[in-house]
Protein backbone atom coordinates (compact mmCIF):
# COMPACT_ATOMS: atom_id res chain seq x y z
CA UNK A 1 0.00 0.00 0.00
CA UNK A 2 1.31 3.45 -0.87
CA UNK A 3 2.38 5.36 2.21
CA UNK A 4 0.74 8.66 3.13
CA UNK A 5 3.05 11.64 2.78
CA UNK A 6 3.56 14.35 5.39
CA UNK A 7 5.44 17.47 4.27
CA UNK A 8 7.21 15.41 1.60
CA UNK A 9 7.88 12.42 3.84
CA UNK A 10 5.94 9.32 4.81
CA UNK A 11 3.43 9.70 7.64
CA UNK A 12 5.34 7.20 9.76
CA UNK A 13 7.85 9.93 10.61
CA UNK A 14 5.05 12.16 11.91
CA UNK A 15 3.60 9.45 14.14
CA UNK A 16 7.06 8.61 15.42
CA UNK A 17 7.88 12.23 16.28
CA UNK A 18 4.56 12.77 18.07
CA UNK A 19 5.08 9.60 20.11
CA UNK A 20 8.64 10.58 21.02
CA UNK A 21 7.51 14.08 21.97
CA UNK A 22 5.22 12.48 24.55
CA UNK A 23 8.09 10.22 25.66
CA UNK A 24 6.05 7.10 25.01
CA UNK A 25 7.18 3.67 23.90
CA UNK A 26 5.42 1.85 21.09
CA UNK A 27 3.93 -0.46 23.72
CA UNK A 28 2.48 2.47 25.69
CA UNK A 29 0.87 4.03 22.60
CA UNK A 30 -0.47 0.65 21.57
CA UNK A 31 -2.12 0.29 24.99
CA UNK A 32 -3.80 3.68 24.64
CA UNK A 33 -5.16 2.73 21.20
CA UNK A 34 -6.01 -0.87 22.17
CA UNK A 35 -3.92 -2.33 19.37
CA UNK A 36 -0.69 -4.32 19.17
CA UNK A 37 2.78 -2.72 19.39
CA UNK A 38 3.52 -4.43 16.07
CA UNK A 39 0.87 -2.24 14.41
CA UNK A 40 2.54 0.91 15.72
CA UNK A 41 5.88 -0.35 14.47
CA UNK A 42 4.47 -0.98 10.99
CA UNK A 43 2.96 2.52 10.84
CA UNK A 44 6.22 4.18 11.83
CA UNK A 45 8.19 2.11 9.31
CA UNK A 46 5.57 2.86 6.63
CA UNK A 47 4.78 -0.81 6.12
CA UNK A 48 1.08 -0.05 6.62
CA UNK A 49 -1.21 2.96 7.18
CA UNK A 50 -3.68 3.53 10.02
CA UNK A 51 -7.36 3.00 9.25
CA UNK A 52 -9.61 6.06 9.26
CA UNK A 53 -10.79 5.06 12.76
CA UNK A 54 -7.18 4.92 13.96
CA UNK A 55 -6.43 8.28 12.31
CA UNK A 56 -9.24 9.82 14.36
CA UNK A 57 -7.90 8.17 17.50
CA UNK A 58 -4.36 9.36 16.81
CA UNK A 59 -5.51 12.90 16.04
CA UNK A 60 -7.54 13.02 19.27
CA UNK A 61 -4.71 11.62 21.37
CA UNK A 62 -2.01 13.89 19.92
CA UNK A 63 -4.40 16.88 19.88
CA UNK A 64 -3.95 17.63 16.19
CA UNK A 65 -6.22 17.49 13.15
CA UNK A 66 -6.25 14.58 10.71
CA UNK A 67 -5.28 17.09 8.03
CA UNK A 68 -2.13 17.89 9.98
CA UNK A 69 -1.45 14.24 10.70
CA UNK A 70 -1.54 13.24 7.02
CA UNK A 71 -0.02 16.44 5.69
CA UNK A 72 -2.96 18.25 4.12
CA UNK A 73 -2.20 21.27 6.30
CA UNK A 74 1.14 22.87 5.56
CA UNK A 75 2.79 25.09 8.15
CA UNK A 76 3.95 28.28 6.49
CA UNK A 77 7.23 29.62 7.81
CA UNK A 78 6.95 33.40 7.97
CA UNK A 79 10.50 33.92 9.09
CA UNK A 80 13.13 32.39 6.87
CA UNK A 81 16.82 32.40 7.63
CA UNK A 82 19.38 34.21 5.53
CA UNK A 83 19.85 30.98 3.63
CA UNK A 84 16.67 28.97 3.28
CA UNK A 85 16.74 25.62 1.49
CA UNK A 86 17.11 27.09 -2.01
CA UNK A 87 19.73 29.64 -0.94
CA UNK A 88 21.63 26.99 0.98
CA UNK A 89 21.72 24.88 -2.18
CA UNK A 90 23.13 27.78 -4.18
CA UNK A 91 25.67 28.53 -1.44
CA UNK A 92 26.94 24.95 -1.51
CA UNK A 93 27.27 25.05 -5.30
CA UNK A 94 29.01 28.41 -4.96
CA UNK A 95 31.58 26.77 -2.68
CA UNK A 96 32.19 24.12 -5.34
CA UNK A 97 32.64 26.79 -8.00
CA UNK A 98 35.16 28.69 -5.88
CA UNK A 99 37.07 25.45 -5.32
CA UNK A 100 37.03 24.84 -9.08
CA UNK A 101 38.46 28.31 -9.66
CA UNK A 102 41.18 27.69 -7.08
CA UNK A 103 42.13 24.40 -8.72
CA UNK A 104 42.11 25.78 -12.26
CA UNK A 105 44.43 28.63 -11.29
CA UNK A 106 46.84 26.37 -9.44
CA UNK A 107 46.81 23.29 -11.66
CA UNK A 108 44.98 24.11 -14.89
CA UNK A 109 41.55 23.44 -16.37
CA UNK A 110 42.08 19.69 -16.72
CA UNK A 111 42.64 19.44 -12.97
CA UNK A 112 39.28 21.15 -12.48
CA UNK A 113 37.68 18.45 -14.61
CA UNK A 114 39.26 15.77 -12.40
CA UNK A 115 37.69 17.47 -9.37
CA UNK A 116 34.16 17.32 -10.86
CA UNK A 117 33.30 13.87 -9.40
CA UNK A 118 34.20 15.17 -5.91
CA UNK A 119 31.74 18.06 -5.84
CA UNK A 120 30.43 18.60 -2.30
CA UNK A 121 27.07 19.98 -3.44
CA UNK A 122 26.20 16.95 -5.56
CA UNK A 123 25.09 19.27 -8.39
CA UNK A 124 24.47 17.10 -11.44
CA UNK A 125 24.42 20.12 -13.72
CA UNK A 126 27.80 21.40 -12.52
CA UNK A 127 29.24 17.88 -12.89
CA UNK A 128 27.94 17.93 -16.48
CA UNK A 129 28.91 21.52 -17.30
CA UNK A 130 32.61 21.31 -16.42
CA UNK A 131 33.60 18.45 -18.80
CA UNK A 132 31.10 19.69 -21.40
CA UNK A 133 32.66 23.14 -21.69
CA UNK A 134 36.18 21.71 -21.50
CA UNK A 135 35.39 19.33 -24.35
CA UNK A 136 34.14 22.17 -26.56
CA UNK A 137 37.09 24.33 -25.51
CA UNK A 138 39.58 21.62 -26.46
CA UNK A 139 37.87 21.38 -29.85
CA UNK A 140 38.78 25.06 -30.25
CA UNK A 141 35.20 26.29 -30.22
CA UNK A 142 34.90 29.98 -29.38
CA UNK A 143 34.28 30.23 -25.65
CA UNK A 144 31.27 32.53 -26.07
CA UNK A 145 29.64 30.04 -28.41
CA UNK A 146 30.40 27.14 -26.05
CA UNK A 147 28.64 28.94 -23.22
CA UNK A 148 25.68 29.76 -25.46
CA UNK A 149 25.32 26.01 -25.95
CA UNK A 150 25.52 25.48 -22.19
CA UNK A 151 22.86 28.15 -21.60
CA UNK A 152 20.58 26.23 -23.96
CA UNK A 153 20.89 23.27 -21.61
CA UNK A 154 20.06 25.52 -18.67
CA UNK A 155 16.80 26.43 -20.38
CA UNK A 156 15.84 22.73 -20.53
CA UNK A 157 16.25 22.22 -16.77
CA UNK A 158 13.15 22.00 -14.55
CA UNK A 159 12.08 25.50 -13.52
CA UNK A 160 13.19 24.99 -9.91
CA UNK A 161 16.72 24.10 -11.07
CA UNK A 162 17.19 26.95 -13.53
CA UNK A 163 18.55 29.47 -10.95
CA UNK A 164 21.23 26.89 -10.15
CA UNK A 165 21.98 26.39 -13.86
CA UNK A 166 22.14 30.12 -14.53
CA UNK A 167 24.59 30.68 -11.69
CA UNK A 168 26.79 27.78 -12.78
CA UNK A 169 26.94 28.96 -16.40
CA UNK A 170 27.69 32.55 -15.39
CA UNK A 171 30.38 31.71 -12.84
CA UNK A 172 32.05 29.05 -15.02
CA UNK A 173 32.36 31.60 -17.80
CA UNK A 174 34.24 33.90 -15.40
CA UNK A 175 36.43 31.01 -14.23
CA UNK A 176 37.43 30.26 -17.83
CA UNK A 177 38.32 33.92 -18.31
CA UNK A 178 40.57 33.83 -15.21
CA UNK A 179 38.47 36.19 -13.09
CA UNK A 180 39.61 36.97 -9.53
CA UNK A 181 38.19 35.18 -6.49
CA UNK A 182 36.71 38.42 -5.16
CA UNK A 183 34.69 38.98 -8.34
CA UNK A 184 33.52 35.35 -8.34
CA UNK A 185 32.35 35.72 -4.75
CA UNK A 186 30.40 38.86 -5.64
CA UNK A 187 28.83 37.13 -8.64
CA UNK A 188 27.78 34.12 -6.56
CA UNK A 189 26.34 36.38 -3.85
CA UNK A 190 24.31 38.25 -6.48
CA UNK A 191 22.46 35.00 -7.28
CA UNK A 192 21.75 34.23 -3.62
CA UNK A 193 20.82 37.63 -2.16
CA UNK A 194 21.83 40.57 -0.01
CA UNK A 195 21.37 38.66 3.26
CA UNK A 196 23.81 35.99 2.09
CA UNK A 197 26.30 38.63 0.93
CA UNK A 198 26.26 40.33 4.33
CA UNK A 199 26.75 37.05 6.17
CA UNK A 200 29.38 35.92 3.69
CA UNK A 201 31.20 39.21 4.22
CA UNK A 202 31.77 38.23 7.85
CA UNK A 203 33.31 34.90 6.88
CA UNK A 204 36.86 36.21 7.20
CA UNK A 205 36.20 37.01 10.86
CA UNK A 206 34.66 33.60 11.52
CA UNK A 207 37.37 31.76 9.60
CA UNK A 208 39.96 32.72 12.20
CA UNK A 209 38.54 29.78 14.18
CA UNK A 210 39.22 26.22 13.08
CA UNK A 211 36.41 23.67 12.84
CA UNK A 212 37.63 21.99 16.00
CA UNK A 213 37.72 25.29 17.91
CA UNK A 214 34.11 25.96 16.98
CA UNK A 215 32.99 22.43 17.84
CA UNK A 216 34.81 22.62 21.17
CA UNK A 217 32.70 25.63 22.14
CA UNK A 218 29.75 23.21 22.39
CA UNK A 219 31.55 20.57 24.44
CA UNK A 220 29.87 21.53 27.71
CA UNK A 221 26.65 22.94 26.23
CA UNK A 222 23.55 22.28 28.30
CA UNK A 223 20.07 21.57 26.97
CA UNK A 224 17.74 24.55 26.80
CA UNK A 225 15.46 22.84 29.34
CA UNK A 226 14.57 19.38 30.61
CA UNK A 227 11.87 19.26 27.93
CA UNK A 228 14.19 19.78 24.95
CA UNK A 229 15.82 16.36 25.14
CA UNK A 230 14.08 14.87 22.09
CA UNK A 231 17.29 14.48 20.10
CA UNK A 232 19.45 12.73 22.69
CA UNK A 233 19.20 9.38 20.91
CA UNK A 234 21.07 10.90 17.97
CA UNK A 235 24.29 10.65 19.98
CA UNK A 236 24.41 7.05 18.78
CA UNK A 237 23.57 7.67 15.10
CA UNK A 238 26.29 7.40 12.45
CA UNK A 239 27.57 10.13 10.13
CA UNK A 240 25.80 8.73 7.06
CA UNK A 241 22.39 8.93 8.74
CA UNK A 242 23.10 12.39 10.14
CA UNK A 243 24.13 13.63 6.68
CA UNK A 244 20.93 12.19 5.19
CA UNK A 245 18.91 14.18 7.72
CA UNK A 246 20.88 17.37 7.08
CA UNK A 247 20.31 17.15 3.32
CA UNK A 248 16.57 17.38 3.95
CA UNK A 249 16.57 20.10 6.61
CA UNK A 250 16.48 23.87 6.33
CA UNK A 251 18.93 25.92 8.39
CA UNK A 252 16.24 27.66 10.48
CA UNK A 253 14.96 24.31 11.78
CA UNK A 254 18.46 22.98 12.40
CA UNK A 255 19.45 26.07 14.37
CA UNK A 256 16.40 25.95 16.64
CA UNK A 257 16.72 22.21 17.20
CA UNK A 258 20.39 22.42 18.18
CA UNK A 259 19.85 25.40 20.50
CA UNK A 260 17.78 23.06 22.65
CA UNK A 261 20.04 20.00 22.41
CA UNK A 262 22.93 18.86 24.57
CA UNK A 263 26.51 19.57 23.58
CA UNK A 264 27.13 16.00 22.47
CA UNK A 265 24.15 16.00 20.11
CA UNK A 266 24.99 19.47 18.82
CA UNK A 267 28.55 18.44 18.00
CA UNK A 268 27.30 15.27 16.26
CA UNK A 269 25.25 17.34 13.83
CA UNK A 270 27.65 20.25 13.41
CA UNK A 271 30.62 17.97 12.70
CA UNK A 272 28.77 16.84 9.56
CA UNK A 273 28.27 20.35 8.16
CA UNK A 274 30.46 21.91 5.49
CA UNK A 275 32.85 24.62 6.72
CA UNK A 276 30.61 27.42 5.45
CA UNK A 277 27.44 26.01 6.97
CA UNK A 278 29.24 25.26 10.23
CA UNK A 279 30.18 28.95 10.54
CA UNK A 280 26.69 30.10 9.54
CA UNK A 281 24.83 27.82 11.96
CA UNK A 282 27.32 28.67 14.72
CA UNK A 283 26.63 32.37 14.24
CA UNK A 284 22.86 31.87 14.11
CA UNK A 285 22.89 29.83 17.30
CA UNK A 286 24.69 32.64 19.12
CA UNK A 287 22.07 35.15 17.97
CA UNK A 288 19.01 32.92 18.37
CA UNK A 289 16.28 34.31 20.64
CA UNK A 290 13.27 32.08 20.05
CA UNK A 291 11.05 30.14 22.44
CA UNK A 292 11.00 26.65 23.88
CA UNK A 293 7.93 25.97 21.74
CA UNK A 294 9.95 26.75 18.61
CA UNK A 295 12.76 24.46 19.78
CA UNK A 296 10.36 21.58 20.37
CA UNK A 297 8.72 22.07 16.96
CA UNK A 298 12.14 21.99 15.31
CA UNK A 299 13.26 18.93 17.25
CA UNK A 300 10.08 17.10 16.26
CA UNK A 301 10.89 17.85 12.64
CA UNK A 302 14.35 16.34 13.09
CA UNK A 303 12.74 13.27 14.64
CA UNK A 304 10.48 12.90 11.60
CA UNK A 305 13.48 13.02 9.29
CA UNK A 306 15.46 10.66 11.49
CA UNK A 307 12.62 8.21 11.96
CA UNK A 308 14.22 5.32 10.08
CA UNK A 309 17.63 5.88 11.68
CA UNK A 310 16.35 5.21 15.17
CA UNK A 311 13.74 2.46 14.68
Amino acid sequence: MESIKYHGMAMGGKIYSLRMAKRMSQEQLATVLSISPAAISKWERNLSNPSIEMLWALADFFECSIDELVGRTTIQVDKVGAYDEKKLRLAMIGDDLLKCSEISKAEGLRAMEAYAPKLQSGSKFLAFAIPYILNLYMKQMEIDEAFRFLENYVATLPKAEQPEGNMIASVLRKIFSGESTEILQELIASYIGIDYREKNGRMSEMLKYTREEILNQYKDKKMYSDNTDLLEEFKHVGDFEIQSILRNMDSLTLTAALVGASGEVTRTFMANLSDRMLYFIHEDMKQWNGTEEEILAAQKRVLELGNFCLI
